[in-house]
């Protein structure tokens, strides 16, 4: 597999550079719901989560795969806007989605668009078998990521509703 050394991620209907489909619990058995709805300049992923599946439902969107070396990028920006809770941004570092992954939170204000930057050294390492955030990753990692998940985890069943623009490499 060619690894590439990604610049951008555009979302926008003429500029999308990268395919992404929903997943959900509905692998494991759940019940949570998810779709994506292409706009002219943005992506918007909406649903809901159902924690019917050991107490916590999740729904998420995910890039195909496409290896991508991010090792010497100090940061990762994010135009997004969200429904004000939390989420997952997510680097898959091995081919088995269900394994571990490097993740980092994603909060901000309700319904409007803002660019984050989420800084390299802030991921850790997710363990889903766990629902855990643990150690900070080892840099060899960040150099094969095969794909990129924005994930809704929730407590409770409450709907979500997540729109990202685009994401640059820094």
């Amino acid at each position: 597999m060619h690894i590439s050394k990604p610049k951008e991620i555009f979302f926008g209907e003429s500029n999308t550079n990268l395919v992404w489909i929903p997943f959900t619990d509905q692998v494991i058995g759940g019940n949570s719901k998810g779709e994506v709805l292409q706009h002219e300049a943005h992506l918007e992923f909406t649903g809901s989560v159902d924690n019917v599946v050991k107490g916590r439902g999740w729904a998420g969107l995910r890039s195909r795969k496409e290896a991508h070396d991010l090792s010497d990028y100090k940061f990762i920006e994010l135009k997004i806007k969200t429904d004000g809770l939390p989420y997952q941004f997510q680097l898959e570092h091995d081919m088995a989605w269900q394994n571990d992954k490097l993740s980092t939170t994603i909060d901000i204000v309700s319904n409007q668009w803002k660019v984050m930057h989420l800084e390299m050294a802030d991921f850790k390492i997710f363990n889903a078998h766990k629902n855990d955030i643990t150690r900070k990753p080892k840099i060899e990692l960040l150099k094969c990521i095969y794909r990129y998940n924005i994930l809704a985890a929730r407590e409770n069943n409450r709907g979500f509703n997540f729109q990202i623009e685009y994401i640059k490499f820094h």
